[in-house]
């Protein structure tokens, strides 16, 4: 007679890690074609972001990096991403452009670095992405050193805005096979020691928007 699995299934976050990490990898080798229509926003957010020559940078969900290209060449740039196929791209376009990058596989969930190593942490197309984006802006908070700033560039509601009915309609599709369109930004920051700094529509008719967030004043003077 047969007998019923005890075993229960996985968490919902980390069944949508599982899937996260799947459905890029598959999406890899077509991934700089699918990005292009973002990347002029892309170099708008680092434009203003304007990070200093010398700055200690973490691209937290680099993808294939294609920030790096918009970079100044002096930076210190690590890079992370959890789908070995983006890492290895990452490395291919840093051999390419001619700069060193330290990049490797790892969970932006749970960053494998200390307290205080980055002056700026990048999170580009990532907080509609991930599942826990709370978790990923505590730890980029956590690694940035004190007056370090976050750079934000990606699909938010601007706030006080219902999603349109072609967002509603079209959200479930789209959170499955690319990223959530109705995430707000606000939200994400609220009850944490992260303060706005600017925030800027940034391409595609204000789909895109880039934003720079900073440590708190108690964060900033952690001992």
């Amino acid at each position: 007679m047969p007998t019923e699995s005890t075993a229960s299934p996985p968490p919902p976050r980390a069944w949508a890690r599982w899937w996260n990490r799947t459905r890029y990898r598959l999406y890899a080798p077509v991934y700089d074609a699918l990005a292009w229509p973002m990347e002029r926003g892309r170099q708008r957010a680092l434009r203003w972001l304007d990070p200093a020559p010398d700055a200690r940078i973490l691209l937290s969900g680099c993808g294939t990096g294609l920030d790096l290209a918009y970079l100044p060449p002096e930076t210190q740039v690590t890079a992370l991403d959890a789908v070995p196929a983006m890492v290895r791209r990452t490395k291919a376009r840093a051999r390419t452009l001619g700069r060193a990058v330290d990049a490797q596989v790892g969970d932006a969930h749970a960053l494998p670095f200390e307290d205080d190593s980055f002056d700026v942490v990048l999170l580009h197309l990532l907080l509609s992405v991930l599942p826990d984006p709370g978790a990923v802006l505590a730890e980029a908070a956590r690694v940035l050193a004190p007056g370090g700033r976050i750079s934000i560039y990606d699909k938010f509601l601007p706030p006080g805005t219902p999603p349109s009915l072609l967002r509603r309609l079209g959200n479930p599709v789209a959170r499955l096979l690319v990223s959530d369109f109705n995430r707000r930004l606000r939200p994400m920051l609220a009850g944490t020691n992260l303060d706005l700094v600017t925030h800027r529509e940034a391409g595609l008719w204000g789909l895109y928007t880039a934003s720079v967030v900073r440590l708190g004043s108690e964060q900033s003077g952690r001992q």
